[in-house]
């Protein structure tokens, strides 16, 4: 009987002697993965501010002029045409004159045409306005002229055209057009009720050729005879609005 206890105790023994080896096996130890901060990644600058004026084309590649204070210290600049939107940077800004180059990806409108000579003289008669007032000089069947050019007195500077105009906010940089379509200068401010003051055509000119820009010169008239200047002007410009942070 003893005997058979102690076979039968061996076999127990027998029995759990696998099960107790498999509890000590080596497990593999899990994978660590590289720490996650949770910090909230940084959001985009707030836009805060927001100015717009008047650009327009000067060659087929995309590059337009403006007021320099229309387009400097922006976070973003968009230009606007027809229902379009495109964003625009920075080239160069005079460091004389009140005039910035921009550029958009591709050209949405008209490259305009400087004079070869510029012949404006006082009391000619001439036309500006911001770009978002165009559609409805149209709309009334075009404006001929809307400017005359002024003497010097009252507020003129070097290499600024003086004109007495009445354009409204938004035409900074908007084109000077003559009676010919020829730009003969860029909005830039008003210093009366009355005056405004646009870059004169030679010192625009001067500007683009210094930033390595090929632009048009012609002397021929850019429109029929008696043909809506405002509707030239609605062909060359778009709005552009500097958003800053």
């Amino acid at each position: 009987m003893l005997r058979f206890l102690i076979l039968l105790g061996a076999a127990a023994l027998a029995s759990v002697e696998p099960a107790t080896a498999q509890l000590w096996m080596p497990v593999r130890a899990p994978e660590r993965t590289a720490p996650q901060s949770l910090a909230r990644p940084p959001e985009p600058a707030a836009i805060r501010r927001e100015k717009s004026g008047t650009a327009f084309f000067v060659d087929d590649s995309g590059h337009m002029l403006t007021a320099r204070h229309a387009a400097d210290d922006c976070a973003r600049i968009i230009v606007a045409k027809e229902g379009r939107f495109v964003p625009a940077r920075v080239v160069a800004l005079s460091p004389n004159f009140d005039l910035a180059l921009i550029k958009v990806p591709k050209t949405l409108g008209l490259a305009a045409v400087f004079p070869r000579n510029t012949t404006a003289t006082v009391n000619d008669m001439m036309f500006a306005a911001a770009y978002d007032t165009l559609p409805g000089m149209m709309t009334r069947g075009g404006v001929v002229a809307n400017a005359t050019v002024a003497s010097g007195r009252g507020g003129s500077e070097a290499g600024y055209l003086a004109l007495d105009s009445t354009v409204t906010f938004g035409a900074s940089g908007s084109p000077v057009l003559n009676s010919r379509g020829l730009v003969e200068g860029v909005i830039s401010r008003r210093t009366t009720i009355s005056r405004v003051l646009a870059v004169g055509a030679g010192e625009t000119k001067a500007f683009l050729s210094g930033n390595g820009i090929r632009f048009e010169e012609d002397d021929r008239p850019q429109m029929a005879g008696g043909g809506s200047r405002a509707n030239r002007a609605a062909s060359i410009s778009a709005r552009v609005t500097c958003l800053q942070s």
